[in-house]
């Protein structure tokens, strides 16, 4: 059986959240195996999405930014509300999907915030624990860049 090879920190993946649509995402930090848990890693969706693979050479890396998208709350009994969220996850780090690494860059540059692993409730930043990278990486960039071309395409008289 072949090893599962591991994401690095500063990783460019590209991904494939829809077919014939691909996305990049990059790995932003990175720990070792534990006794507890796979090693793991932080890993930035960008809001980047192409009808077809791209190299690393068409890349801007400038344009590495994590996706970030308003999601709104509406509790019951509570006043609706919005809040803006960065498209970052805990993933492990193990590439089981074979997802194709186009390269590998200083991934300050795209994040430089705190990254905390676990989602403890009494951090100011927390970011969710979404195990292992899967078909759907990305998809949260898919859907963001489908909306607007959605809304750019429907204008109403």
């Amino acid at each position: 059986m072949a090893k599962i090879s591991l994401f690095k920190k500063g990783d460019i993946i590209l991904t494939n959240p829809e077919e014939n649509f691909y996305g990049i995402a990059v790995v932003l930090s990175e720990t070792e195996k534990t006794p507890e848990a796979y090693p793991r890693c932080h890993i930035a969706i960008t809001p980047l999405i192409f009808n077809r693979k791209i190299q690393f050479t068409e890349l801007n890396i400038e344009e590495l930014k994590p996706l970030e998208f308003e999601r709104n709350y509406k509790l019951k009994d509570k006043e609706e509300f919005s809040k803006t969220e960065i498209c970052i996850g805990v993933y492990t780090r193990r590439n089981k999907q074979s997802f194709e690494i186009l390269g590998n860059i200083n991934s300050e540059n795209v994040y430089n915030g705190p990254l905390p692993f676990e989602p403890l409730i009494d951090l100011e930043i927390t970011f969710p624990l979404c195990g292992e990278a899967g078909n759907y990486l990305g998809r949260e960039a898919y859907i963001n860049w489908e909306r607007k071309n959605t809304n750019a395409n429907n204008t109403y008289k």
